[in-house]
């Protein structure tokens, strides 16, 4: 019987978060994309202030 998309999914969930290594990788990708998000808000927030 074939399986339904949700157990696909959860298969899926579970598979990446349980590999340590790939979870460490989603972890920094995570990050980066944090900080360049907070980059981005804190040059639109205050870039005419730190322009010379």
């Amino acid at each position: 019987m074939a399986q339904s998309t949700l157990q696909k999914l959860k298969n899926r969930w579970a598979a990446e978060t349980r590999d340590e290594e790939k979870l460490a990788s989603h972890l920094r990708l995570l990050r980066a994309v944090g900080m360049f998000a907070g980059s981005v808000m804190l040059m639109r927030n205050f870039g005419d202030l730190m322009a010379v």
